[in-house]
């Protein structure tokens, strides 16, 4: 896949910066178009009734473009603006917007959430069928995709964010596969996967590491060895199912990964 089509969610001030400088560095990095999505909630509830904006929530987007704006000169750019404030519709459009791009840069939701529902990311994750790439909330915009750290097992979502990462992650100098379970299978009926063989005929400087993780979160175990090596990008599946999620909750995973990021990830589904 090339990444030629990013969107990036703005809304105007602090909240979303991260995400837009992320989104900026990447568009530059590809030669890609850069779409800047205005998604915010309606402070009013006669307005968000009336099912039209508030002259509050118009003023916002239009601060919003001047931000986005300023930080995009000399890029090839596009402005979208949703100006239906209700949760549901809000999280439905971006959702929606999500599914014409090649991928989606947003910044790491605070824990209420902010000026969006708490769990537009999530939803996005989960719903937009694209690589969705979360930048931390105190980000600063240095280059990802040079030391880099995969979560692996055999499955849909670990396969899709692996192979929607290999753009990202094409020019690597150091790439850590962690994983639980055996990458190579040890059954004699069944031919020998190896997700390391694979990625070395992509030409990447791949290791694996399996861990255990006793004691420890898988995803928390993630995390930890992302940190340990200094990595710049984490790359793993929107956990939906009860036994990819943490703890035993569907999606929960997903959401720890969102609510103790310290790094960008990327997340497929």
């Amino acid at each position: 896949m090339s990444i030629k089509d990013i969107l990036v969610h703005v809304d105007g001030d602090d909240s979303t910066k991260a995400g837009l400088t992320l989104a900026v560095a990447q568009a530059k990095r590809f030669g890609a178009r850069l779409t800047g999505l205005f998604a915010r909630r309606e402070v009013y509830a006669a307005a968000v009734m009336a099912h039209r904006p508030s002259d509050t929530l118009l003023a916002e987007a239009a601060k919003a473009k001047v931000v986005f704006d300023e930080a995009t000169q000399g890029l090839d750019t596009r402005w979208w603006q949703i100006e239906h404030g209700a949760q549901e519709e809000l999280i439905a459009e971006v959702v929606f917007c999500s599914h014409y791009v090649d991928m989606v840069v947003v910044t790491q939701p605070t824990p209420n959430g902010g000026h969006v529902p708490a769990t537009m990311v999530e939803q996005l994750i989960l719903d937009s069928g694209r690589p969705i790439l979360v930048a931390p909330a105190v980000g600063k915009g240095e280059a990802i995709g040079e030391r880099v750290v995969i979560g692996w097992r055999s499955g849909k979502q670990a396969t899709r964010a692996l192979h929607d990462s290999l753009p990202l992650i094409k020019d690597a100098k150091e790439l850590l596969v962690v994983y639980r379970r055996d990458l190579v299978s040890r059954d004699a009926t069944t031919p020998p996967v190896d997700i390391i063989d694979h990625l070395r005929i992509h030409g990447l400087p791949v290791v694996g590491e399996r861990v255990m993780t006793d004691g420890l979160g898988v995803m928390d175990t993630l995390l930890s060895r992302a940190y340990d090596v200094n990595a710049d990008l984490l790359v793993v599946g929107g956990h939906v199912g009860k036994i990819l999620s943490f703890r035993g909750k569907a999606g929960a995973g997903t959401r720890h990964i969102l609510a103790h990021m310290g790094l960008p990830v990327l997340f497929s589904c």
